[in-house]
């Protein structure tokens, strides 16, 4: 390595009697600068620190020459000598890693076959050998886990990241010409460094108001960019511009039916998998029908399995009662709440101080509420992310279906009518926001249209061009077999990535809780999206496949079910927000946000109290960018300082 030839991992000892170490759940970073002889340790120190929810039982570093690396971590599983990072080849490779390898000990037994030897047990260790002996490309292959990956290869002086199939963790990273490259668990540690440029991307931003959240390779920031699911970047440490690499996309050009025992066998192995842990697991359990399966089936495996449901005071929101009646049926010990909708005002800013990027999905609050009582008990939690998008559960997914006798309203009846059946990817959504109707590729609605979105960006860039990645999720969705697959692929790689996956994993981890979604295995996803429409989706009926079988699990009460969702009193919540900032003019009179046109928002907004148009979730959405960019940008500064007394 260049400059100084150093070498260090700091070890981490818990405060206990036990000398344990960890396979961890936690947050990766680190930096390349090509302009220093030695990174700063105490810089990758802060960075650290500011994952510290992420990994509040330890940390871990490596130091040398021009790069730095690092991890905070929260222990799952006790394992003696198992501190990041995990080497191989004689420390050659040196391995950090955010996430679970839930199939880590099947290839331990093969690496052992090999000759490799074992100091841990850790999954991270089978990540630094695995490296050694099949490469990054092969290795991601054989791997089933939630994960963001970093691998220094001293011998070629390159640096590997990757990111998990789906998207379950996080991964970030920025550079420029001048010799920096910087990755990160955490967006706020890459925005404070001084060679970031922290200017807003105005297509973010037009993303993030028409579907609430900023999807694809791009974040609000132009100068931070998101390695996408599935995706590996290679960095040379003495030219750090990363070649970037897919190794994995979902097969979505073909349809096979399989037997009902298959897909039983599939989904017993899934849930199981995702038990793996030396802490106490549990389920969060809506009474839904994906996590009552979950649940049923993490009940077998192991009994008296920890269940939480979070209720809410109106009956016509409230779920709980399902809930409860399967943890009756299945013997787990639940632990039911109830969210106190009056702390709205309150809890919103702590919501949006958990982000590292804005998300304005109105489910955030009681999953960060639920996330909140659930670690007093467990810190490890299941849930049934993913199964609506695998197996076809939302509704507006029926616009798709072939069948010509499907019952529907207003601009699902257009949009049934744009769908040639003979010809079904002619006239299809060719993009993601700017389509004929106010629609994704999914059928997905819009929080606004094109010409509303020109008035709230004070009449910026009306019509963005696609941009690479756009252009390539387009040409991958007209691959698939039929509307329907493509409809639910749309969602499996921008909706479910880019909101579902990022609320449950930063409302988790605000509170150092552990996320897994047993219904993203990686051979049940694609056993789902390749199922033939017939066992997806029919008129009236959703998840056909997954239903039937979830009939060996659960009782008939939950099995005859409509599928509810958080539907949330949003405007009782929103008017209680407003009057606790002394009204809707008075709130925007404060606020600053680059791009936007705040005059516009707040006309729209009294426009929508004083006609009752319901415009709920742009509202919503618009008040979490702001409350994020304000509580955002304050971190920023104090962040800033610290850096500038390390470098």
């Amino acid at each position: 390595m260049k400059g100084k030839n150093l070498y260090r991992i700091l070890e981490y000892t818990p405060k206990s009697s036990n000398n344990f170490a960890y396979l961890l759940m936690c947050g990766i970073v680190g930096i390349i600068d090509t302009n220093r002889e030695e990174i700063p340790n105490s810089l990758i120190r802060v960075m650290q620190d500011v994952m510290l929810t992420r990994g509040p039982d330890g940390d871990g570093n490596f130091n040398e020459g021009s790069v730095a690396m690092g991890m905070r971590r929260l222990s799952i599983i006790d394992l003696e000598h198992g501190w990041q990072p995990l080497t191989s080849l004689n420390r050659q490779i040196v391995a950090f890693q955010n996430g679970e390898i839930y199939n880590y000990k099947i290839l331990k037994t093969e690496l052992e076959q090999y000759g490799f030897s074992f100091k841990t047990n850790s999954d991270t260790e089978v990540l630094a050998h695995g490296f050694a002996k099949w490469g990054m490309e092969k290795l991601l292959e054989k791997i089933d886990g939630m994960y963001a990956i970093a691998i220094l290869d001293r011998r070629t002086r390159e640096l590997h990241l990757a990111r998990d199939r789906f998207g379950e963790k996080p991964l970030f990273y920025s550079c420029d010409r001048k010799g920096h490259f910087a990755y990160s668990s955490n967006m706020l540690s890459l925005a404070a460094l001084p060679w970031v440029n922290n200017e807003i991307d105005p297509q973010s931003i037009d993303r993030y108001l028409a579907v609430h959240f900023v999807p694809g390779d791009r974040t609000i920031f132009k100068d931070i960019k998101r390695v996408l699911p599935g995706e590996r970047l290679c960095i040379s440490v003495d030219n750090p511009q990363p070649k970037a690499y897919r190794y994995y996309q979902i097969s979505i050009d073909k349809q096979r039916r399989i037997s009902d025992d298959e897909l039983v066998q599939h989904l017993e192995e899934a849930v199981k998998s995702r038990l793996i842990a030396d802490v106490p697991v549990g389920v969060f359990l809506s009474g839904g029908l994906d996590s009552s399966t979950v649940a049923a089936i993490a009940a077998k495996h192991s009994p008296q399995i920890d269940t939480f449901s979070m209720g809410f005071h109106s009956a016509q929101h409230d779920e709980s009662t399902y809930a409860k009646q399967l943890s009756q049926v299945i013997g787990s010990k639940h632990h039911h709440f109830m969210f106190d909708e009056k702390s709205f005002a309150q809890l919103l800013p702590q919501v949006a101080a958990a982000l590292d990027e804005p998300i304005g999905d109105q489910a955030m609050l009681p999953v960060y509420w639920l996330c909140k009582e659930a670690r007093q008990h467990v810190k490890v939690v299941l849930s049934g992310e993913g199964a609506d998008e695998v197996f076809a559960g939302y509704s507006y997914y029926g616009a798709f279906l072939s069948q010509k006798d499907w019952n529907l309203k207003s601009w699902k009846s257009n949009l049934k009518d744009l769908i040639s059946p003979r010809d079904p990817m002619a006239n299809s959504y060719q993009r993601l926001a700017h389509n004929p109707l106010p629609v994704t590729p999914s059928g997905f609605p819009l929080l606004s249209d094109a010409a509303e979105r020109e008035k709230l960006l004070g009449g910026y860039g009306s019509h963005f061009e696609m941009d690479s990645w756009e252009e390539e999720l387009i040409a991958w969705l007209n691959k698939s077999e039929n509307p329907l697959q493509r409809a639910t692929s749309a969602d499996m790689v921008t909706w479910l990535p880019d909101d579902l996956l990022v609320k449950y994993d930063r409302m988790a981890m605000a509170h150092s809780l552990e996320g897994r979604a047993p219904f993203l295995q990686p051979q049940l996803v694609e056993i789902g999206l390749q199922l033939p429409e017939r066992e997806r989706m029919s008129k009236g009926t959703s998840k056909i496949a997954l239903r039937r079988v979830a009939k060996r699990w659960l009782p008939k009460e939950i099995m005859q079910r409509r599928k509810q969702g958080f539907v949330l009193p949003m405007e009782d919540w929103l008017r209680q927000w407003f009057d606790s900032h002394g009204g809707i003019n008075e709130y925007f009179s404060a606020v600053e946000f680059p791009g936007l046109d705040i005059d516009q928002i707040a006309q729209i907004v009294n426009t929508d109290f004083q006609q009752s148009i319901s415009r709920g979730r742009l509202i919503f959405a618009l008040i979490l960018l702001i409350e994020w960019y304000r509580i955002f940008t304050e971190k920023l500064d104090s962040l800033r300082s610290k850096y500038a007394n390390c470098i």
